[in-house]
């Protein structure tokens, strides 16, 4: 099953469905199902996490209970953590851009919608009950190994 690496909190967002777009500097043609793994590297986040206290979007992270800068280290990093339906793959024009920022709050908040990017639209999220470790690559991959059985109504 195809995968995208995404660095956290991002991926924690995509996988409960606060965040339905993926930014990214380039396209894919690929729709389907696709895992969503949280890569390995932790970010240094002490000056962004300064920066998200001060923006209107801070609320989106509350929400999460990712409060606090210690709460983001305690997510799973190098596991495969959900899955969702990539529906969509749109090179963002002003009009996207625009709509985005206008009326998806929680998206704008956490993608870079700057125009001549792509937004890769996830539907169906599903955040496992426990993180699959896996060593992440760039771009789109192939995970071969086992997945968790879903629960009816995931």
């Amino acid at each position: 099953m195809k995968a995208l690496s995404i660095w956290q909190p991002w991926a924690q967002l995509l996988a409960t469905g606060v965040k339905h777009d993926e930014t990214r500097s380039w396209g894919t043609k690929y729709r389907g199902p696709i895992l969503i793994h949280a890569a390995k590297r932790q970010l240094d986040y002490t000056s962004e996490f300064i920066e998200l206290h001060r923006s209107p979007f801070y609320k989106y992270f509350k929400v999460m209970g990712f409060g606090t800068y210690e709460n983001i280290l305690k997510l799973p990093y190098g596991a495969i953590i959900g899955m969702a339906e990539l529906v969509d793959c749109k090179k963002i024009d002003q009009t996207y851009h625009d709509f985005v920022r206008d009326f998806c709050h929680s998206d704008y908040a956490f993608g870079n919608f700057t125009v001549g990017r792509y937004a890769w639209r996830m539907e169906k999220p599903v955040l496992f009950d426990a993180p699959i470790p896996a060593k992440g690559k760039q771009g789109l991959w192939e995970w071969e190994g086992e997945l968790p059985e879903l629960r009816k109504g995931q």
